[in-house]
């Protein structure tokens, strides 16, 4: 549970961080705003290289990054896409799946080997460090960024926590 409940939390974080960027990208410096978009582009090939992985498909990437940057609307569907995917797969992931070790090669020619849980721990640790580059990237612009905590996420989905811990202290 607590696994599935990571990947919602990082699709809802990865559509929060998505919102303010295609509400304020324009007002950053042209260097600001394809780093916000090519850090993002990097977290989603990843996971599309451990989605490709995971699954046994053919991976799409032969790099950790795309040569070109994609438009905003590309990033948000390759973004969107990759996060459902997760979210479906840690769901229904069994304990067996997720014991299973995947040996593979990483882009730079590595030889890598990992199990199923490991390689999502991964891919949640990854994807949290490059939103935060990214939001900081609106931050030290003085744009407003997502208030994007899990704490925060968990409140949001279920407010009766507020309610029930207000209840509590009285």
């Amino acid at each position: 549970m607590l696994l599935s409940n990571a990947f919602k939390f990082k699709k809802w974080a990865n559509s929060e961080l998505l919102t303010y960027g295609q509400r304020q990208l324009h007002l950053l410096p042209e260097n600001e705003a394809v780093f916000f978009i090519r850090i993002l582009n990097h977290t989603t090939v990843v996971d599309s290289l451990f989605i490709s992985r995971i699954s046994g498909a053919s991976e799409m990437y032969s790099a950790d990054n795309t040569i070109d940057t994609p438009s905003f609307s590309e990033l948000k569907e390759r973004i969107e896409k990759n996060d459902s995917w997760l979210v479906h797969f840690s769901e229904a992931a069994s304990s067996e799946i997720l014991s299973k070790v995947i040996s593979f090669k990483f882009t730079d020619g590595d030889y890598g080997k990992l199990s199923v849980e490991e390689i999502m721990f991964h891919l949640l640790t990854h994807s949290s460090n490059h939103r935060g580059m990214a939001s900081r990237t609106l931050a030290s612009n003085g744009l407003e960024r997502p208030k994007d905590t899990f704490t925060r996420y968990l409140h949001e989905m279920e407010p009766f926590r507020r309610e029930e811990a207000r209840l509590a202290s009285v």
